[in-house]
């Protein structure tokens, strides 16, 4: 399922999170003058693709799909949260000649980095036998700074993610390089950061020119809705001044 806003200007795509749907790019494309496209990704939200396959490899797949339906001939801007962060650098190593730029918002670096021990049984959570007891609370440190109004259409859309489609996309993240991106697409590219920690992609990648957002949680598109609006726009005049 996508959702477009808006005609003309350079298009934007947006990617959401691992336990996410479009709905979290809805304020974002309301206040937005040019065409933008926000998609579910298979099994979550309102897609089909129960079953999968899950993971970055499969959601540029969903990607490529969307951008081929919605965006045909035509460079656009693709946005990611998170999940749909590492998904967007995926796309953005494999179809660089499609994008006008790359937008991080809350982008993990590489999370091979991380103990083997501790990455397995961070994962072991998601697992179909300890889900049910786990599902509500592992949003927590995430949720720090969040708007009760944020924090309210994060629990809906994870209440409603499938643990299939959350566990497979978590695990494929957790193998993931994201640093391919940076050789293979040339084009403007930002971030949007929440924290600045060292297991981020701007600690890890300097040179990335980055924001911070105000005091908000890992979603700052939903708490500060203005903010985020004036930092994608800016970027968007970037990418028109170098495309």
């Amino acid at each position: 399922m996508a959702t477009t806003e808006g005609a003309g200007g350079i298009p934007l795509l947006f990617v959401h999170d691992v336990s996410a749907d479009r709905t979290h790019w809805a304020e974002t494309q309301h206040g937005l003058t040019t065409h933008s496209v926000a998609f579910d990704l298979r099994g979550l939200g309102e897609s089909g693709g129960y079953h999968g396959p899950f993971g970055v490899e499969a959601a540029v797949e969903d990607v490529a799909a969307v951008a081929d339906a919605q965006l045909p001939q035509q460079k656009f801007v693709l946005v990611g949260h998170g999940f749909g962060a590492a998904v967007a650098g995926a796309f953005a190593s494999y179809y660089p000649e499609r994008l006008a730029g790359l937008l991080y918002v809350e982008a993990a670096g590489d999370m091979r980095l991380r103990d083997k021990a501790e990455r397995e049984a961070w994962l072991e959570n998601f697992s179909l036998a300890k889900y049910g007891a786990f599902h509500e609370h592992w949003p927590e440190p995430l949720l720090i700074n969040a708007k009760e109004k944020t924090r309210a259409l994060v629990m809906k859309t994870l209440r409603t993610s499938r643990r299939e489609a959350i566990a497979g996309n978590l695990e494929s993240l957790l193998g993931h390089d994201p640093n391919e991106a940076f050789a293979r697409f040339t084009g403007p590219t930002h971030a949007v950061v929440a924290a600045t920690g060292p297991e981020t992609l701007v600690a890890q990648h300097p040179e990335l020119s980055h924001a911070l957002a105000p005091h908000t949680s890992h979603w700052p598109m939903l708490d500060a809705p203005q903010w985020f609006h004036t930092e994608l726009v800016r970027f968007l005049g970037r990418c028109k001044h170098e495309h």
